[in-house]
C-alpha cells in the first residue's frame, strides 16, 4: 500500500467499534489509528475506555481484557531506569519521515484535519 493511496483516499472521519472479547456490543469504543512497527504502517484500535483506554491493540475486543499486575510494575520499574535512553530514542523516531506521515493519517482518522 503507498503511502499516497492512504493519504488521498476517502477515510472515515471516526471509525468506532463496539466490542468485547466474544464480539458482543458494548458500550465502550475503539478507533482505528495507524501504528509504525519499523518501517512499515500496521493497522490498530485505539482504546477510548476500560482498563486499556488510549492504548494501542491489536483488536478492539482486547479493550475489554484486564492487565496483568506484574507487566504492570514491570513496565514502571523499566520506564523509571531507562527513562533517558527511552526519551533519547523517541526523540529520533518522531524526526523519521514515517512517523510524521502517521501522525497525520491518525490526526485524519480523528477529524483533527480536513484533507485537501
Amino acid at each position: 500500500m503507498k503511502v499516497e493511496e492512504i493519504l488521498y483516499e476517502d477515510l472515515c472521519e471516526f471509525e468506532e467499534v463496539f466490542v468485547n472479547e466474544s464480539d458482543e456490543i458494548l458500550s465502550e469504543a475503539a478507533v482505528r489509528q495507524w501504528k509504525r512497527q519499523g518501517q512499515k504502517m500496521v493497522k490498530k484500535y485505539r482504546c477510548l475506555s476500560g482498563a486499556k483506554k488510549n492504548r494501542l491493540v491489536t483488536k478492539p475486543g482486547d479493550c475489554a481484557t484486564r492487565k496483568d499486575p506484574r507487566k504492570v510494575r514491570l513496565g514502571r520499574k523499566i520506564m523509571r531506569t531507562k527513562k533517558g535512553v527511552i526519551a533519547r530514542k523517541s526523540k529520533v523516531s518522531k524526526r523519521k519521515s514515517i512517523s510524521k506521515i502517521l501522525s497525520k493519517l491518525n490526526a485524519r482518522l480523528m477529524g483533527k484535519t480536513a484533507p485537501k
